[in-house]
């Protein structure tokens, strides 16, 4: 990823520099060549410089990162792959913080793919997660939490992690957090999304949080990361929404 970055600039200018040199001679034989003519020589210069630089972009995607042990994917009200994505948030804002965080969420709608077994590649976990979302940690009080845990009941079930509640029909029972009843009066740290901060997903309690922040980190490389280091992926259903 960190060649891609630096590689996609330099792409970039050559194909426009290319591009311009190839507008310029259209240009001159504007008055002999029709518009699907020059489209197609333009066209033409484009295709060839990205096939240039194809072999190395497949080689990069290419790379193993873990092993799916089985095909895992999302589901309602719990999921082995919504369990394995919400840790993977609360885990790595722990560690950029050396804080505890209390809990994490994210919605489904933020990712492309399921996990089918076998050989898990960097272009697959790209395609898994393709938006350019980073790292958020919201403080929330108490109330808040217990808000947020009726709308994902509201909802069905979200990919949750540190949060557990029994669902009665729409309604989350019995709510805890780490193990612990809700505080009303104390504070609790949310790792989730810059898109579901943001509102993209509409949970409201999320609008009331006293604190937050940015983590210069993209949600892709905690994915990347937190991949790499399971080695073997395989989680299950614990009975957080149950």
């Amino acid at each position: 990823m960190i060649m891609l970055r630096y590689l996609a600039p330099f792409v970039l200018l050559l194909m426009f520099t290319a591009c311009s040199s190839q507008k310029n001679a259209v240009n001159d034989l504007s008055e002999e060549l029709t518009l699907e003519e020059q489209a197609a020589i333009a066209d033409e210069t484009i295709a060839n410089l990205l096939n240039e630089y194809r072999p190395c972009y497949n080689d990069m995607m290419g790379v193993k990162v873990a092993e799916v042990a089985r095909s895992i994917s999302f589901g309602k009200p719990e999921s082995p792959l919504g369990n394995l994505v919400a840790d993977a948030l609360r885990f790595r804002a722990a560690r950029e913080t050396r804080t505890f965080v209390n809990l994490a969420m994210i919605g489904e709608s933020s990712f492309r793919l399921n996990l089918e077994e076998g050989d898990l590649t960097r272009g697959e976990i790209l395609e898994f997660m393709p938006y350019d979302n980073s790292l958020v940690l919201l403080k929330l009080r108490g109330e808040s939490v217990y808000r947020l845990s009726q709308e994902i009941a509201g909802r069905g079930g979200v990919p949750v992690s540190g949060l557990r509640f029994r669902l009665e029909g729409k309604t989350a029972r019995d709510v805890l957090v780490n193990s612990d009843i809700i505080d009303p009066s104390k504070h609790y740290w949310l790792a989730t999304s810059s898109w579901v901060a943001n509102g993209g997903e509409d949970f409201k309690a999320l609008r009331e949080h006293v604190d937050r922040i940015e983590l210069p980190l993209s949600i892709r490389d905690v994915y990347l990361d937190y991949f790499s280091n399971q080695r073997t992926i395989d989680p299950e259903i614990e009975g957080r929404i149950r």
